[in-house]
C-alpha cells in the first residue's frame, strides 16, 4: 500500500511539476493572440506568373498558407485576400527569429521534382541549342533549366571588423550562412590579401562573420551560394558526364547559376511523397529521408531503372533533387531505387533547424502559387482589443475562475477542496501542454479555460453525489469513497470517451479554427480523467488512511424528488418546434448581416491622425486607440488595429487600420471623412535644400541617331536634386510612393505649362527599399528645372497632395473573409461527422442506435435555438430598455461564436449521457422503458444535473455581464445555450426514448415485485 501510495504520489507531482516548467516563464511560453497582445502585419502580393496561371485560385493558397503557418490550428493566425493578388497575413506577437521563419515557411513553394541531369554523351544536340542565344528562356523540348545556386559580388563594401554591408544587395536572410565569402583587400602593412572567410548570418544588405578579417582596406568580396556543390567540369577537356552549367548575370553584382535538366515521361514530384522525416546521410550530416506511395515508388523505379551506369560503370547518370526548381543534391544512380530516399545538403550539409523546416514544407504539400519573397509592407499593429475592453476581460475570467471553486467548497466541503485542488492541477497541465505546443490564448480562448473549469466539476460533481447516496444507504466512508468513484466511473468515461471522439473528429476533418478547438477539447478531457478520478480518489484514499477524514458531510439542495418530466413532453416537443422555426426564419431574414468580419470580408482602410488637431495631440496611445473606435463606430462592425512599422517605443500610435464589414469603399470613405474630420491627417511633403548636380548636361542626340541609354546622373548634371520626406509610408496605390509622386508631379507641372513635364524630372527612393524609415517615405528628385521653377512647382505639388482627398489614407481596400466559403463547408461536415461518432458510440454502449440519435437530437436542438437567439438579437437590440436590461447587442456569428457553439456540442451531450447511463443502470435487462422508469433516471441525477449546469452557466453568465465586448458575443451563445441544453437533456432527449424504445403502459412495473431484479439494480 505504501509503495502505491508512493508512486501515485510521485506520478502526480511529478507531472503538475512538468506542466509549470512547459509554461514557464509565462511571459515567454504563454502566447497571447492578436486581440489581447497584437503582433506582425505582413502583406505579400501573388508572383505575376502565378496570377496568369490560367488555375490559380486565390482560395486554394489561403488554405494551403494557413496549412503552412498553422497545422495544428492553434496559433490563430488570420490569412486574408486583398484585392485580386494580395494576401494580408497577421501573426500574433512573435519575436524577430519567428517572424522570419513563418515568411520563410510561407513564400517556399514547396515543390519537389526528381530529374536527370542532361550529359553530353546523350543530350549533344540540346546542349548545343540550350547554352546558344534565347535558350535560357526557351530551352528545348523535354529540358528545363535549374537552379543551381547564385553568385554575389561588389566592390569598396562598407565594412567592420566582422561584417562586410553592400546597400546595393537584397540577399535572403542566412542564404550564405556556413559558406565562405571571398576578400580582396590590404592588410595594415600595405600587403595585398585574399582571404575565405566563413559567414556566420547574414541581412539582406550585410554579412557578419564567424572571425574578424583584420583588413585595413577592402576592395572586393564574393560570396556564392550553391547546395548541392556541383561544379562546371573543364571546357578544355569536357567529358560526358559533365554537367551542363550556364550563368546569367540578372543585376549589378548578382548572378544567377543554371543547369541543364531532362523533363522526363515519369515526372516524379512531390506529389507522390506518402512522409518525409530526419534522417542522417553517409557522412552523418543531418539530411532529409522521403519515402513514395505505391505509385510514386513504381514510378521512380522506373525512372531509376532506365538510367543504370553504362560502359562498365564508367557512366553514370546524376539524379538532381530540386526542391523549388533549387538542385539540392546530385547523386548518381547506381542502381535501381524504388520506394525511399534522402536529400542531402550538399557541401555544407544541412542545419537541423533546415532539416525541420524542409519537413514541414514537404509535410504540408507544395503551394498552389508562389508569392514574391519580400512583403510589400511589414508592420507591428496593436492589440485589436481596446484597452478598457481587455482590462474587463480580464477581470471576468479571474471572477468566473473564482466562482466555481467558491461554490464547490461552500457546498461539498472537504470534498469541494479537494475537487479545487484538482481543478486547479487540471488547468496547470492544460494550460503547461497548450504552452508546449504552442498554442495562442485569445480572449475567447482564455474565457474557454475558464469555463473548462465549470465543466470539469461534472466528474467530481458524479462522484460526490455517488457518495452521498452510498451513506444515505448506510454505507461506511470506506465504502462511500470507493463505490462512489466505482460507480461514477461508468459515466465519467463515457462522457469522456464521446467528447473525445467528437473531438478526434473535428481535428481530423476541421478547419484550422475547428482543430484549434479540436485540441484544447482533448487535453482537457485527458487530464480531466487523471485529475477529477486518479488523482482526487488518491487524495480521497490517503486522507481516510492518515485519519485526517473521518466523514463526508455534504449540502443538500433538496430532498428526493418526482417530478413527471415525461408527462408534458408533447408539449415541450411543440414549444422547441416552435422557437427553432422562429430562429430560422430570423437567421434567413438577416441574410449576410448574420455573419462578422471572420466571414464576411468588408474594406479595409489605413489612416493618420493629425498630429497638429489638438484633440489628437492631447490624447494618450491608448486613448487614441479609443478615439478611433468610438469614430469608426459609424460603420458596421469594425475592429481596430494601431499601426508601428518598427519596433521603437518612440513611435507614437498616430496610425490606424481600420476594417469593416460594409464592402463599398467609397461609402467607407465618405464616412470616416466626415466622422474625423480635421483629425485626420492629410499628406505633407517636406522638401530639403537644394543641392547641385555636378557635371555638364549631356547633349541632344541627332534626329536620326539611335538614342544611347543616359544614367539619370547624366540625364541631369547641372541640375538640382531634392529630399523629400513625407509623412505617410503609403499613398493608397499598389504603386511604389516614388511613381504615385512621379504621377502626381508630372500633372502639376502640366497644369502650369511645362512642356514635356515627364523628361523634366525623376523621383527615386532614398536610401535601401527594403528599409522604410518608421516615421514616413523618403524620396530623391532629381530635376534640370530651374530653382525658382522648381521651388514653385513643389509648393504647387505640395498644396495638390495635401489636397487630394483620396490620399487622407495610406490604404483603401477590399479584404476577403478568414473563413472562405469551402472551410464553412468543411466546418459543417467537420461537425456532422462529429454527431455521427456520437450515435456509433452511444449505439455500441448502450446496444441501441436510439440513444446516440436522441442525444445527437439534444445537440441539434441545442445549436438551432442558440442560433435562433442569435439571429433575433439583431431585432430585441433595438427595443428601448430591454437591450439595456438584458444587455443585448444586435450579435453576429464570428469565429468566438463558432467555438462557442462546439462548447454546447460537448457541454449538451455530456449532460445527457449521465442521464442515460442512470437509465440503463435501473432498466437492466428490461426490453422496454416506462414514463415511470425514465421519470426515476431524471429524479434521481436531478441534483448532479442542476448543480453541473448552474456551475457552468455561472462561469458563462460573469463572462457576459463582465467582459466587455471581447467576450459578449461568446459569452451570450453559451449563457442561451447552457439553459438549452440542461432543459433539452431532461424535457427532450430523455422522454422521447419513451416514443421509439418505451411502452407507455405501467403493466412492467406492476408485474415487478418487491426483491425482484429491478430494484436490485436500483438501488446498487
Amino acid at each position: 500500500m505504501k509503495n502505491m501510495l508512493n508512486w501515485k504520489s510521485a506520478l502526480i507531482v511529478g507531472s503538475t511539476l512538468l506542466g509549470l516548467i512547459a509554461m514557464y516563464p509565462p511571459e515567454k511560453k504563454l502566447k497571447l493572440g492578436i486581440d489581447l497582445s497584437g503582433g506582425t502585419i505582413l502583406v505579400y502580393e501573388v508572383a505575376k506568373e502565378s496570377q496568369a496561371a490560367p488555375n490559380f485560385n486565390m482560395n486554394e493558397l489561403i488554405a494551403a498558407l494557413k496549412q503552412r503557418a498553422d497545422p495544428q490550428g492553434v496559433k490563430e493566425t488570420p490569412i486574408r485576400n486583398i484585392g485580386n493578388n494580395r494576401l494580408e497575413i497577421i501573426l500574433p506577437k512573435a519575436g524577430p527569429e519567428e517572424v522570419e521563419e513563418i515568411k520563410s515557411m510561407l513564400t517556399d513553394v514547396g515543390s519537389l521534382e526528381f530529374r536527370i541531369l542532361a550529359n553530353r554523351k546523350h543530350d549533344s544536340e540540346a546542349i548545343a541549342r540550350a547554352m546558344g542565344p534565347g535558350g535560357l528562356a526557351k530551352p528545348p523540348a523535354r529540358y528545363k533549366w535549374a537552379r543551381l545556386g547564385e553568385i554575389s559580388t561588389g566592390v569598396d563594401p562598407q565594412f567592420t571588423d566582422v561584417t562586410i554591408t553592400d546597400p546595393k544587395q537584397h540577399w535572403k536572410r542566412d542564404l550564405y550562412a556556413g559558406v565562405d565569402v571571398l576578400l580582396t583587400g590590404k592588410d595594415a602593412g600595405g600587403a595585398e590579401k585574399r582571404l575565405a572567410i566563413p559567414v556566420k548570418t547574414n541581412t539582406a544588405d550585410t554579412l557578419t562573420l564567424t572571425e574578424p578579417h583584420n583588413l585595413k582596406s577592402i576592395a572586393s568580396y564574393e560570396v556564392s551560394y550553391n547546395p548541392s556543390g556541383i561544379r562546371a567540369g573543364n571546357p578544355a577537356s569536357p567529358l560526358p558526364g559533365d554537367p551542363i552549367i550556364r550563368e546569367e548575370k540578372v543585376a549589378d553584382g548578382r548572378t544567377e547559376v543554371y543547369i541543364l535538366c531532362v523533363q522526363d515521361r515519369q515526372d516524379v514530384t512531390g506529389v507522390y511523397l506518402s512522409r518525409a522525416y530526419q534522417q542522417t546521410d553517409e557522412k552523418l550530416q543531418p539530411a532529409v529521408g522521403f519515402q513514395f506511395n505505391r505509385m510514386g515508388a513504381r514510378r521512380f523505379g522506373q525512372l531509376t531503372r532506365e538510367h543504370l551506369p553504362e560502359e562498365g560503370d564508367a557512366f553514370r547518370y546524376q539524379l538532381a533533387i530540386l526542391l523549388d526548381n533549387l538542385v539540392m543534391s546530385a547523386p548518381s544512380i547506381n542502381s535501381e531505387i524504388r520506394d525511399s530516399g534522402i536529400i542531402e545538403g550538399g557541401g555544407q550539409g544541412f542545419k537541423l533547424k533546415e532539416v525541420q523546416h524542409l519537413i514541414n514544407i514537404l509535410q504540408a504539400g507544395s503551394l498552389p502559387a508562389s508569392l514574391n519573397p519580400v512583403p510589400l509592407q511589414e508592420e507591428n499593429v496593436g492589440p485589436t482589443l481596446g484597452e478598457d475592453s481587455i482590462a474587463k476581460g480580464w477581470q471576468a475570467i479571474w471572477v468566473s475562475m473564482l466562482v466555481v471553486p467558491i461554490f464547490m467548497i461552500f457546498y461539498y466541503r472537504f470534498a469541494g477542496v479537494v475537487a479545487v485542488v484538482a481543478l486547479v492541477v487540471n488547468m496547470i497541465l492544460l494550460v503547461g501542454s497548450m504552452a508546449f505546443i504552442q498554442a495562442t490564448f485569445s480572449l475567447p480562448g482564455l474565457a474557454g479555460l475558464a469555463l473548462t473549469i465549470g465543466m470539469a466539476v461534472d466528474a467530481n460533481v458524479l462522484v460526490f453525489e455517488r457518495m452521498r447516496e452510498e451513506k444515505e444507504r448506510g454505507a461506511g466512508l470506506a465504502q462511500q469513497i470507493r463505490n462512489g468513484f466505482n460507480r461514477a466511473w461508468v459515466t465519467i468515461f463515457d462522457s469522456h470517451v464521446t467528447n473525445l471522439l467528437a473531438a478526434i473528429v473535428l481535428y481530423a476533418v476541421g478547419t484550422e479554427e475547428v482543430k484549434g478547438f479540436a485540441l484544447t477539447m482533448i487535453l482537457g478531457m485527458l487530464w480531466n480523467l487523471f485529475t477529477a478520478v486518479f488523482m482526487s480518489r488518491f487524495i480521497f484514499e490517503t486522507a481516510y488512511a492518515q485519519g485526517w477524514l473521518r466523514e463526508l458531510r455534504f449540502r443538500k439542495l433538496w430532498d428526493k424528488t418526482n417530478i413527471d418530466f415525461v408527462g408534458p413532453r408533447y408539449y415541450c416537443m411543440a414549444a422547441s418546434l416552435v422557437l427553432i422555426l422562429l430562429g430560422l426564419g430570423a437567421f434567413f431574414a438577416r441574410g449576410r448581416t448574420m455573419y462578422n468580419i471572420d466571414f464576411t470580408g468588408g474594406t479595409l482602410v489605413t489612416i493618420r491622425l493629425n498630429e497638429a488637431d489638438t484633440t489628437v495631440r492631447s490624447l494618450t496611445d491608448s486613448q487614441r486607440t479609443e478615439f478611433v473606435r468610438e469614430k469608426a463606430g459609424v460603420l458596421p462592425d469594425v475592429t481596430i488595429e494601431s499601426l508601428r512599422v518598427s519596433q521603437n517605443q518612440k513611435d507614437r500610435a498616430a496610425r490606424f487600420n481600420i476594417r469593416t464589414t460594409d464592402l463599398d469603399p467609397k461609402r467607407v470613405q465618405e464616412a470616416i471623412i466626415a466622422a474625423f474630420g480635421p483629425s485626420l491627417a492629410k499628406i505633407d511633403m517636406t522638401v530639403g535644400a537644394e543641392r547641385p548636380i555636378p557635371g555638364t548636361p549631356a547633349p541632344a542626340a541627332p534626329a536620326a541617331a539611335k538614342a544611347a541609354p543616359t544614367t539619370i546622373a547624366a540625364r541631369f548634371a547641372g541640375g538640382r536634386e531634392y529630399d523629400l520626406a513625407f509623412n505617410t509610408t503609403a499613398f493608397n496605390s499598389p504603386q511604389p510612393p516614388a511613381q504615385v509622386v512621379s504621377s502626381e508631379f508630372a500633372r502639376v507641372l502640366a497644369a502650369a505649362g511645362i512642356a514635356t513635364p515627364n523628361s523634366r524630372f525623376e523621383i527615386t527612393p532614398a536610401g535601401s527599399a527594403d528599409k522604410p524609415a518608421a516615421e514616413g517615405t523618403r524620396l530623391l528628385l532629381k530635376t534640370d528645372l530651374e530653382p525658382d521653377v522648381a521651388k514653385a512647382q513643389l509648393e504647387a505639388l505640395k498644396t495638390s497632395l495635401a489636397n487630394n482627398r483620396d490620399m487622407l489614407f495610406e490604404r483603401i481596400a477590399n479584404f476577403g473573409s478568414t473563413v472562405a466559403s469551402e472551410t464553412r463547408t468543411l466546418a459543417l461536415i467537420a461537425t456532422v461527422a462529429s454527431w455521427i461518432i456520437i450515435i456509433v458510440y452511444l449505439w455500441w454502449r448502450f446496444h441501441s442506435f436510439t440513444y446516440g440519435l436522441a442525444a445527437v437530437l439534444a445537440v441539434v436542438h441545442d445549436v438551432l435555438i442558440t442560433l435562433g437567439a442569435i439571429a433575433v438579437s439583431y431585432w430585441l437590440a433595438l427595443v428601448p430598455g430591454l437591450n439595456t436590461l438584458l444587455m443585448i447587442d444586435q450579435f453576429k456569428i464570428d469565429l468566438p461564436i463558432v467555438a462557442a457553439f462546439l462548447t454546447l456540442i460537448g457541454f449538451s451531450v455530456n449532460d445527457t449521457i449521465v442521464i442515460f447511463d442512470r437509465i440503463r443502470e435501473i432498466k437492466g435487462k428490461t426490453p422496454h422503458l416506462t414514463p415511470k422508469l425514465v421519470n426515476d433516471a431524471i429524479n434521481q441525477t436531478l441534483s448532479r444535473t442542476v448543480l453541473t449546469s448552474l456551475t457552468a452557466w455561472l462561469v458563462v453568465l460573469v463572462l457576459y455581464v463582465l467582459g466587455g465586448e471581447g467576450l459578449h458575443g461568446f459569452a451570450f451563445a453559451l449563457v442561451v445555450g447552457f439553459l438549452s441544453g440542461t432543459y433539452s437533456t431532461v424535457y427532450i432527449a430523455t422522454p422521447i426514448l419513451i416514443d421509439w424504445i418505451g411502452h407507455e403502459g405501467d403493466h412492467l412495473d406492476a408485474s415487478i415485485k418487491p426483491g425482484d431484479k429491478l430494484k436490485g439494480v436500483a438501488s446498487r
